[in-house]
Order: structure tokens, then C-alpha cells, then sequence
């Protein structure tokens, strides 16, 4: 081999250094190949690229995942009502926060958390950080909250979409909701507080139900969510609003 009129030797260092930048070049170009986007890890071995899933990957995955999605849209919520100004998504994934909002979310779906906005709120006027929301004693204050503190009408309206929702869905119309709807999912709709007393104490077919279609353990049950007794002297107080949901509850026929 000849370079520049000059006889080089295997053993040579000039050609023992092009030999050692050609190998270098060589793996540089294999490594650039396999490089994992999220942690920056380098792989020589495609198949172990291929299986790799490290914490950032995964949560990637789950950030796009509609659960994750719903989570980032909770965490803005939390952090406007904080007065601050949410970061980016990659931000939030990794947030300290990221595992508790995915738990949120979850969690808003096995209760079927009514206005989940209105709960982001009053965490927020309570002062309680996100990593006890799901307890118990902080669900109880929140539907407390809706009982005493959300308005009739708004109460009234959420139970006009849950009947239509439910109408829509099982193909039957408004007036025979409570008909086909179990007793079961009327007691569980009211535990959430999707259904509620403003307008299903002025329903006639609600109360044609309750009379012909529970047991008596189930009329207990609903006596206990629904504590008719509590209701006359608050709607005394607004008879405004009552008199618009009688107003509502006649047009829909229920």
C-alpha cells in the first residue's frame, strides 16, 4: 500500500490509526441506528432495541393513551386553578404528578365522578394536594359540597342529561326512563350524584317507580341518598328554581 509515494506497513501507526478511525466510524454508524429517543440509551444489537422499554417510553405510551390524554387535561385543570401556567405535555410526563393524575383519572371513571372540573376546584380552595383525592373522607366532602353548595338548577340539569343519556343509549323514550331503567343503576346513579333529589322529588314516573318497582331493602337504600325529609324547607328557599324544574320535569313528560 502506497500513500503519497510512501510504502506503509500493516504495523505502521499512520495505518494503524486509519484502521482504528475506520472501526470507530463503523460502530458510530451502528450505534446511530439504535438509540432510544426517550432515555438516550445507545444499542448495538438491534433486537435488544427492539425490546427495550424504558420508564420515559413507557409513559410516553401512556401520555397518548386516552387515559393519559384525560389525565394531562385534569393536570392543566389543577394547574390553572393554581394561577399558574400548565407546562408542556413532556413537562407533565415528568412530573412527579404523572402516576397520580393517571390514578385520578381511573378514579373518576370507577365512581363516575360528577363534573370533575367543579372537584379540581374545590381541591383547590381546600388546599388539598392531589395525592389524597381519591381518599374517601375527600370524596364524601365533595359530594357534600354538590348536595349544599351546587344550585338546583345545576343539580336538575345533571340529571336531565344523565336520563337522556341513558334514554339514547337504550333506545326508549324519556317518559319511560325510570320503567326500564334497574333499580340497581337508579340507586347507584344517585350515589354519585348524577341523579338527584331536585328533580327526581318532583318526577312522577321516579315515584311510581320507587312505589311499584323496589323492594323494600331498595326503598330503604333510596330513602337514605335521597332523606326526603331534608328537602321541604330547602325548597321553600329557592322557589324560583323549583318552580322552573316542576317546569322542565312537565315538558319532558316524567
Amino acid at each position: 500500500m502506497t500513500i503519497h509515494g510512501s510504502k506503509l506497513h500493516k504495523g505502521t501507526p499512520v495505518l494503524r490509526t486509519t484502521l482504528e478511525n475506520m472501526q470507530t466510524t463503523r460502530r458510530s454508524a451502528i450505534q446511530a441506528k439504535f438509540i432510544c429517543k426517550h432515555c438516550h440509551r445507545v444499542f448495538v444489537m438491534e433486537d435488544r432495541y427492539m425490546n427495550h422499554q424504558c420508564r420515559q417510553m413507557k409513559r410516553d405510551e401512556e401520555l397518548r393513551s386516552p387515559t393519559g390524554q384525560a389525565a394531562w387535561h385534569y393536570y392543566q385543570l389543577w394547574m390553572r386553578n393554581m394561577k399558574r401556567l400548565p407546562p408542556p405535555a413532556q413537562s407533565f410526563m415528568a412530573s412527579k404528578y404523572f402516576r397520580t393524575f393517571i390514578n385520578f383519572t381511573n378514579f373518576t371513571k370507577k365512581v363516575e365522578l360528577p363534573k370533575p372540573d367543579k372537584f379540581i376546584w374545590l381541591m383547590v380552595q381546600c388546599e388539598y394536594p392531589p395525592t389524597i383525592w381519591m381518599n374517601n373522607e375527600v370524596y364524601a366532602i365533595y359530594l357534600e359540597f354538590l348536595d349544599t353548595k351546587t344550585s338546583g338548577i345545576e343539580q336538575a340539569n345533571l340529571s336531565i342529561a344523565t336520563l337522556l343519556s341513558y334514554s339514547e343509549k337504550h333506545d326508549c323514550d324519556l317518559q319511560d326512563v325510570f320503567v326500564s331503567m334497574p333499580i340497581q343503576e337508579v340507586i347507584h346513579l344517585l350515589h354519585v350524584r348524577k341523579l338527584s333529589p331536585w328533580l327526581l322529588l318532583f318526577s312522577k314516573t321516579f315515584k311510581y317507580a320507587f312505589a311499584s318497582r323496589t323492594s323494600p331493602e331498595q326503598q330503604i337504600i333510596l330513602e337514605n341518598l335521597i332523606r326526603p325529609d331534608h328537602w321541604p324547607n330547602k325548597f321553600q328557599k329557592f322557589p324560583e328554581e323549583v318552580a322552573q324544574i316542576k317546569m322542565l320535569v312537565a315538558e319532558m313528560g316524567i
